[in-house]
C-alpha cells in the first residue's frame, strides 16, 4: 500500500516565504495606486473649472448687476473647508458658489479650488456680492490643493490663461496660482506660468503628486 506523503516544513516556509515577498511588492504598488487615482480628482477638476469660465469668458452672461461681461470670475476657495487625507463634503454655499460659473460638483471631494483674475476690466462692477465674485479681469489661474497621503504637505494643481493680443502675445499675464502647497516642479513659492506650460494646460506642480 502507498504511504500518502503531505508537505514537509521546509516547503510550507519556502510557500509563506514567496507570499510574503509577494506582499510586500504588491501592496506598496496598490496604494500608491490608490493615491494616483485620488489625486487624479483634482486634475480632473480644475479641466471643469478651466471650461466653465472659458464659457463664461466668452459668452455675454452677466454675473450681478453692472456686472462685466468677456471676463473671468475669482473664485473660491470651494469648499470652505481645508483639505486633508479624507474628502470634504461641500455646503450649499460651497455648491452655490460654484454653480455661478456653471461648474457643478457632486459628492464631496479631496480637492480645495480657487481662481484667481487679472486685468481688472475698464467698465463694469468690480466685484459681485451674490455671487461672491472676488474680482473679474481677462486673464486667469485655477489651483487646487489636497493632503490625500495625509503628510501633510500640500500637493498642487495649476492652470494658467494670460489674456492675448490679436496676434498671440501676451496682453496681461496670468496672476500667481491662489492656493499653493508644495509647488517646487513650477518654480516654488506663488507660482507664476512656468514657461515650460503651454496656456490652460493642466499641471502637477508639487513632487508631492509623485507617489
Amino acid at each position: 500500500m502507498k504511504k500518502s506523503q503531505g508537505f514537509t516544513l521546509i516547503e510550507l516556509m519556502i510557500v509563506v516565504a514567496i507570499i510574503g515577498i509577494l506582499a510586500a511588492i504588491a501592496i506598496p504598488n496598490f496604494l500608491r495606486y490608490q493615491l494616483r487615482s485620488k489625486l487624479s480628482e483634482l486634475k480632473t477638476n480644475v479641466e471643469a473649472i478651466y471650461k466653465s469660465e472659458a464659457s463664461l469668458q466668452q459668452s455675454e452672461r452677466v454675473l450681478c448687476a453692472g456686472a462685466p461681461t468677456g471676463a473671468y470670475a475669482q473664485l473660491g476657495p470651494v469648499p470652505a473647508a481645508a483639505p486633508s487625507a479624507q474628502k470634504n463634503v461641500w455646503l450649499a454655499a460651497d455648491i452655490a458658489l460654484a454653480s455661478a460659473i456653471d461648474w457643478l460638483v457632486q459628492g464631496a471631494t479631496y480637492g480645495q479650488y480657487q481662481t484667481a483674475t487679472a486685468g481688472v476690466p475698464v467698465t463694469g462692477a468690480a466685484t459681485c456680492a451674490a455671487p461672491v465674485i472676488g474680482a473679474f479681469g481677462y486673464a486667469l489661474s485655477i489651483s487646487a490643493v489636497s493632503d490625500i497621503d495625509g503628510d501633510g504637505v500640500l500637493a498642487t494643481v495649476g492652470a494658467w490663461q494670460p489674456q492675448l493680443k490679436n496676434d498671440g502675445t501676451t496682453k496681461t499675464l496670468a496672476p500667481a496660482l491662489p492656493l499653493v502647497g508644495d509647488t517646487t516642479v513650477c518654480g516654488g513659492g506663488n507660482p507664476v506660468q512656468p514657461a515650460t506650460i503651454g496656456n490652460g494646460q493642466v499641471t502637477n506642480c508639487s513632487a508631492d503628486n509623485v507617489f
